[in-house]
């Protein structure tokens, strides 16, 4: 643990600008909330305490917050950045060290950029800008004799001003009592009725104490304010992940196509088509091949196993080595033992199924009965022959066959032949009845 380095999280905007229901925190990129990526990157930095500042009725975003280490404070009234950042300082007045703030809407930042900004060593204020390739809508750092002399909204830019191109990301570090020092000078502004933060900076300067500028890419300090910002930011998070697979060796057709979760893990000498969405929870071993338009979450995938195309696979599934799941198949809460297949148009829920079974096209276990979920048990090489409905709780033994369409109620033992179909009647010439 670092115990100079303490590290305050904004997070009391209201977010009227998603024009959504949902906190705008708790938006999530790659199926993780973004206050919850700025937080894991604070983790690797081991600070002594990382705080966040909540507004009002937050208790659906504390909810989701680690307890371990993050202290939640609420500021009751939103008076501007700067007043968030004071609802901290009598948790902080008494601390010596580092400050880091950052904003729980900024949720692509790399532990190595906030490494460097907060421990900068040239002054005791340092900030984070970025060179956009459209600075538009970002507030610009002004420089007077090579050092930041100010921030300025881009609202508040006159024409020249305008035309600056390194802006501020709103995020910075410098020494604990420094900041609070510079903060408790900072006024109301006239123009915006609340207190800036931004104006740390400009009386930095006149007191001959200027930050520091510490530049990253414009795509790790993006903020999200609404649901286009919230596109570019998964768009962003998605290409680091398909680059990282990419050269680990795993071959994808078309990587724009393929969507992964903050959490996937994908082995080398993976095969991924066209269109295939990863949810939480899903771990993908050497030699498998992934055919396109599946949707996978919770599953772990052994080596050689083939997947799809249009599978769907969720709620802990474990496949085996070498098994296949074909097209339109669902499998959930359920493990597939090595080299069975289920190749077609099947359900298979809150089964167990041994090796080199064969599952036939059209089959389902019937696992619910209105109340609750019942347990199939599916031994080694058994044969389940086409549209078959296995009604469980059900076991059928190991080397068994089961005739196609098939209701199997009963348990079938190892090496029994099972049938269980209406007899089928014929009557002469009946079709005319049916046929002119």
């Amino acid at each position: 643990m670092n115990h100079s380095l303490s590290i305050v999280i904004l997070a009391a905007g209201k977010g009227t600008r998603m024009k959504s229901n949902t906190p705008k925190v708790l938006h999530k990129i790659a199926n993780k909330e973004m206050i919850l990526h700025v937080i894991d990157a604070c983790i690797k930095l081991k600070p002594k305490k990382i705080y966040v500042v909540l507004g009002s009725n937050s208790n659906n975003i504390i909810n989701i917050l680690p307890k371990k280490n993050v202290k939640i404070i609420i500021q009751e009234n939103q008076l501007g950045t700067a007043h968030a950042l004071l609802c901290a300082q009598e948790f902080l007045k008494k601390k010596k060290g580092k400050l880091l703030v950052l904003y729980g809407d900024v949720p692509l930042l790399e532990p190595k950029t906030l490494k460097k900004l907060a421990y900068s060593k040239y002054n005791d204020i340092s900030m984070l800008g970025f060179s956009p390739k459209d600075p538009k809508g970002y507030g610009r750092v002004k420089f007077q004799n090579n050092k930041v002399s100010e921030v300025i909204e881009e609202k508040d830019l006159n024409s020249e001003e305008s035309k600056l191109n390194i802006c501020y990301s709103g995020i910075f570090a410098g020494d604990v009592n420094t900041i609070f020092k510079l903060m408790g000078k900072i006024k109301k502004n006239n123009t915006h009725n609340e207190f800036l933060l931004t104006d740390i900076f400009r009386l930095a300067s006149k007191e001959n104490n200027a930050a520091s500028l510490v530049l990253a890419s414009e795509y790790e300090v993006i903020g999200v304010n609404n649901f286009y910002q919230l596109s570019l930011a998964e768009e962003y998070f998605q290409n680091k992940i398909r680059k990282k697979f990419l050269l680990k060796g795993d071959l994808m057709k078309d990587p724009r196509s393929v969507f992964f979760s903050h959490d996937t893990k994908v082995a080398s000498n993976v095969k991924i088509d066209i269109n295939n969405n990863f949810g939480e929870g899903v771990v993908i071993k050497s030699l498998v091949h992934i055919n396109s338009n599946n949707n996978i979450e919770y599953t772990i995938i052994n080596e050689g196993a083939k997947v799809g195309p249009f599978s769907r696979l969720r709620d802990n599934v474990i496949l085996g080595k070498k098994v296949k799941i074909g097209n339109f198949v669902e499998v959930k809460n359920s493990k597939i033992g090595d080299g069975s297949k289920i190749n077609h148009l099947t359900y298979i829920g809150d089964s167990i199924i041994g090796s080199n079974t064969n599952i036939g096209a059209g089959t389902i276990t019937c696992n619910y009965d209105g109340k609750n979920k019942n347990k199939t048990i599916i031994g080694d090489n058994v044969f389940v022959g086409s549209n078959c409905s296995l009604i469980a709780p059900i076991e059928i033994g190991n080397h068994s066959f089961i005739a196609a369409g098939s209701a199997i109620s009963d348990n079938v033992k190892m090496k029994d032949f099972s049938i269980a179909r209406a007899k089928q009647k014929i009557i002469k010439d009946g079709s005319k009845k049916f046929l002119k």
